[in-house]
């Protein structure tokens, strides 16, 4: 039995039509199901990424601060405050104590002999090594010490009216015997040729 050409175009459209449809039926699922595939992976990933924060979160009401005050006393030259149109009041301040200061005393150096207080006495110098201190103006007087060259000594402004020649070794001088002090406190009398108010020393000794 032979199918009729027409009939059989009108079976071959049919199917074709069934073929068409199933396949956009499966296209349309298939554009729905990438879409929401998509959708998913685009979710994950906005989970996964880390939050900006551009903006500081403020709160609305913040808790008010307290404030602590303290109060002073006031001292007894302390100044109140005044009022508008009050007179200011005059406060006087006793006057402080002068600052004291204690006087230091000074030591003598090894060179310096100490002065005797309250008197200036000039400087003079030993010019002549052993030179003997006496306790009189007189060669015949007992020996107090014996002063080394450039020892430094005191003139105590008192020297004898008369000279006396002694004969140095080499030299003899005309001198007046004068009285000294020596670093260590001793008095007595040397010879004026013994001393000067330099350092030098003096020519013409026998040593």
């Amino acid at each position: 039995m032979r199918i009729p050409r027409l009939e059989s175009l009108i079976i071959l459209i049919f199917f074709g039509c069934v073929a068409l449809w199933g396949i956009s039926k499966c296209s349309g699922k298939r554009a729905e199901i990438g879409t929401r595939l998509r959708d998913l992976d685009e979710n994950i990933d906005a989970e996964d990424r880390p939050r900006r924060r551009d903006t500081v979160f403020v709160p609305q009401n913040p808790a008010p601060v307290q404030q602590t005050t303290t109060t002073t006393t006031p001292g007894p030259n302390a100044v109140a405050p005044t009022q508008p149109g009050a007179q200011r009041p005059v406060v006087t301040r006793s006057p402080s104590a002068a600052p004291t200061t204690t006087p230091t005393s000074t030591s003598p150096t090894a060179t310096q002999p100490a002065q005797p207080s309250g008197q200036k006495y000039s400087t003079l110098y030993v010019t002549i090594d052993g030179l003997k201190l006496r306790k009189e103006p007189t060669l015949k007087s007992d020996v107090v010490a014996k002063l080394e060259l450039y020892e430094p000594v005191y003139f105590l402004n008192q020297k004898t009216e008369k000279t006396e020649e002694i004969n140095l070794g080499y030299e003899k001088v005309t001198d007046h015997w004068v009285k000294v002090r020596t670093k260590a406190g001793k008095e007595g009398w040397v010879f004026g040729a013994g001393v000067h108010y330099y350092k030098m020393k003096r020519k013409g000794v026998m040593e």
